[in-house]
């Protein structure tokens, strides 16, 4: 019984430092969230927060939906946002071919421009869902926001594309140099690693891959998702930096 209770000890050891070790190779290491990286990756450039997105849509349905289902999806969605009463605005456009309904709302500093589009085709019809938030001065809120619209979703049972940005400015102009050494930064504190990249006198832009997010898209068959830009705007005297995952959604 003794040397049976040592051996269970020894093999109760080994287990104990078989975890250890695997976490400390992060195989037992959970990844954060894109918008955590996002978050992380911005603050390492010292760049100051000017607006952060996120933009989500899918297919619903394969039917082409009345004007009265619509609505009802609307109300679902206006349910999950919950954005001020006073500022709700939505825009209905209906013709044999093509049934939809945008809402322009917000509440605070966070803006929301939602539609729900049902076009007919031959087979009958398809209906999709496009969601687009801004939150000007801030990203804390990023992730709440996405676990709404992904809430809507996984009610219907369905899966969406998802992308995040924030968008970072620096008063007047930075050199080629300083945009590098920022963008560097921005990969180093997530550990990215540059896939592709376009530099010129007017934009800095790379593509990266960075193994503590998720999720990835393809570009030219290598894993991408991360997309940093930066460019100078002589119109206000600005340098101004994007980080999106998996790619950039908003014009830069």
């Amino acid at each position: 019984m003794r040397n049976r209770y040592i051996a269970l000890l020894g093999i109760t050891f080994l287990l104990t430092i078989a975890i250890i070790v695997s976490s400390s190779y992060g195989f037992g290491r959970q990844k954060v969230s894109v918008e955590d990286s996002l978050i992380k990756s911005i603050e390492s450039t010292k760049a100051k927060v000017m607006e952060s997105t996120i933009s989500a849509w899918s297919k619903i349905n394969d039917s082409f939906m009345t004007e009265e289902q619509i609505s009802k999806e609307m109300d679902a969605v206006l349910a999950l946002i919950k954005p001020d009463k006073s500022t709700i605005n939505i825009v209905k456009e209906y013709n044999e071919l093509i049934s939809k309904q945008t809402l322009y709302a917000s509440t605070g500093s966070k803006y929301y421009n939602i539609a729900i589009e049902s076009v007919k085709t031959k087979k009958g019809g398809e209906s999709y869902v496009m969601m687009d938030v801004s939150i000007d001065n801030d990203s804390t809120n990023l992730l709440s926001e996405r676990q709404k619209l992904e809430k809507y979703f996984t009610d219907k049972s369905v899966k969406p594309k998802i992308s995040s940005c924030i968008i970072g400015i620096y008063d007047g102009k930075l050199t080629e140099n300083e945009m590098r050494s920022k963008i560097a930064d921005a990969m180093s504190s997530v550990k990215a690693k540059e896939v592709e990249g376009l530099s010129n006198e007017n934009l800095n832009s790379i593509s990266a891959f960075s193994g503590n997010i998720n999720s990835f898209v393809l570009s030219n068959n290598k894993k991408v998702n991360m997309q940093i830009a930066m460019r100078y705007s002589s119109y206000d005297d600005k340098t101004y930096i994007w980080i999106g995952s998996p790619l950039i959604h908003v014009e830069y």
